[in-house]
């Protein structure tokens, strides 16, 4: 399996290797799509059509593997496991659905503006 660091050296300054392209890869969200989807690059660096991140993403005129386990140990290796961030997301999720409580948008309005029912 071919090293981590070739994989961030192709995924810097990447702009040329992308366009000769035809489908790319991205280590921070694991998407494979058409080198195509790529249109933004910032100092030459692409930007993942996916998530948006840039210096991630990889050509396969770069001969790099893009398959779901090579992107893995690319990712844990530049940008670390991220199981507390899921962590985090998830007892996020938890306290926004406990606050949150769902209202008529109808009900509210009628309470705001009691006139609204003649515009129906």
């Amino acid at each position: 399996m071919p090293d981590t660091y070739s994989a961030h050296d192709h995924a810097n300054r990447n702009q040329a290797e992308i366009l000769a392209s035809n489908h790319c890869a991205c280590f921070g969200c694991y998407a494979v799509f058409p080198a195509s989807d790529v249109t933004r690059f910032t100092e030459t660096k692409a930007w993942c059509p996916k998530c948006e991140a840039f210096s991630t993403v990889v050509g396969d005129a770069s001969e790099l593997p893009l398959d779901r386990e090579f992107l893995e140990v690319v990712h844990d290796h530049w940008i670390g496991p991220q199981d507390w961030l899921d962590e985090m997301a998830a007892q996020t999720h938890a306290i926004a659905t406990a606050v949150y409580r769902q209202t008529s948008t109808t009900m509210d309005e009628e309470r705001v503006r009691p006139w609204w029912k003649f515009w129906r």
